[in-house]
């Protein structure tokens, strides 16, 4: 039986070690917290699962929320110019509705299925020298521990596929609840505004407290939103989320009125650096590792694709480890899975890095176009589903244009 370690117990590792287990692999998870810590703790990060990784999901049968949480039906579209209003507005469905679950009673309730399940949880925190004990013991060894710093030297970054040094957007999240006996008004979807300082997205979550309506800010570092270094209580991040909405997004103001934050530990503020790194790790024995999630490619949250790509490695490399059979998994194994793995996430990767530029002309009239033109609505709608097809269609000027030349635009 073949021996596999996952080092991270997140959306894309734990996805890939529940997959793994229903086929027979012995697949021990290795995390630094347990789940009754992770679902006790600080909202971890804010995401939209769109239809495809649903689909996944509910193939292993983890879909534990489906007819619970609540449906995230399609995008509202506001771009903020010089009155309360917005200078552009629209709105249109998903093909397939959306869902988001609190990463909190996601992670949690997965670890806890895959141990009930006779997984091997080890509880502890991992170094890169600690990681030469488990490529002694296991067949393969998959990194899967986010974003953080333990594992940068590790995976080098990838100069061609990373433009960005820096981060490019201040995050403040917020989970918010209805301060009043009835629900808060808001848009059944997700909500997203565009203005000069940044962005805003709302959306509906099922959260550890039931359903919220989570509110995440990304500000333009050094502009009017770059506003959370120092804030330490949801109180103060409250006024100022309320502050923000009433300067950069007033139109999303009213259907906010009512709301009271969800709890003190139901916010997030940061940075993210949007990098891709060398998937494959070569520890002091020598062996080699082999990184997936956040460990190989970080977007910035702008497009909502992490939880989706995490989503997407898990299945491109449960079905090549499946595919191996008993052969080594050598470093041409590990090379080959990132790549097909790759073949997708380049254009979320390339989505993401664009909408944290301002938006060329194109594009502009693209969004513009979609507030008397259904179909080009529902098809920018759909590119967060589906970032393929941003590729070939919004990342040329000549092919925008013809497109909103076909609808009448």
């Amino acid at each position: 039986m073949r021996r596999i370690v996952v080092v991270g117990a997140g959306q894309a590792g734990l996805v890939l070690a529940l997959g793994l287990q229903r086929h027979g692999y012995a697949v021990t998870v290795v995390t630094d917290r347990d789940a009754e810590t992770i679902r006790g703790g600080r909202l971890i990060s804010n995401q939209c699962v769109f239809h495809p990784a649903l689909t996944r999901e509910r193939a292993l049968g983890i879909n534990f929320w489906d007819g619970q949480a609540p449906e995230i039906l399609g995008a509202s579209f506001g771009l903020a110019g010089d009155s309360p209003e917005p200078a552009v507005s629209w709105q249109a469905r998903f093909d397939q509705p959306a869902q988001s679950v609190d990463q909190r009673v996601k992670v949690s309730a997965w670890l806890t299925a895959f141990a009930d399940r006779g997984g091997e949880v080890q509880i502890g925190k991992v170094t890169p020298d600690g990681l030469d004990e488990y490529a002694r013991e296991f067949d393969l060894v998959l990194v899967a521990a986010g974003r953080g710093p333990q594992f940068d030297a590790l995976f080098s970054r990838d100069d061609a596929r990373s433009p960005h040094r820096e981060p490019q957007r201040t995050i403040g999240i917020l989970y918010l609840v209805s301060g009043r006996d009835e629900p808060l008004p808001v848009y059944p979807g997700l909500t997203f505004g565009l203005s000069q300082a940044g962005e805003l997205f709302g959306l509906p979550i099922q959260s550890v407290r039931g359903p919220v309506f989570g509110l995440g800010f990304f500000g333009v570092p050094g502009g009017p939103m770059d506003v959370w270094d120092g804030v330490t209580g949801v109180d103060e991040h409250f006024e100022i989320a309320m502050t923000l909405l009433r300067k950069q997004f007033p139109w999303v103001e009213e259907s906010l009125a009512g709301a009271v934050p969800s709890g003190p530990l139901d916010v997030l503020r940061g940075r993210v650096l949007p990098i891709v790194r060398d998937p494959v790790g070569t520890l002091s024995s020598g062996a080699k590792v082999l990184a997936m999630g956040d460990a190989a490619v970080t977007n910035d949250p702008i497009a909502g694709q992490g939880a989706n790509m995490a989503a997407h490695a898990a299945a491109v490399y449960e079905r090549r480890i499946l595919g191996h059979g008993d052969r080594p998994f050598d470093e041409a194994f590990l090379r080959g899975t990132f790549a097909e793995y790759w073949e997708k996430a380049q254009h979320a990767t390339r989505l993401s890095n664009d909408l944290l530029g301002p938006p060329p002309d194109h594009v502009l009239a693209t969004l513009e176009a979609a507030q008397t033109a259904p179909e080009v609505a529902r098809r920018f709608a759909n590119i967060f589903a589906d970032p393929v097809d941003y590729a070939g269609w919004l990342t040329d000027a000549d092919t925008a244009r013809a497109y909103l030349a076909s609808n009448g635009a």
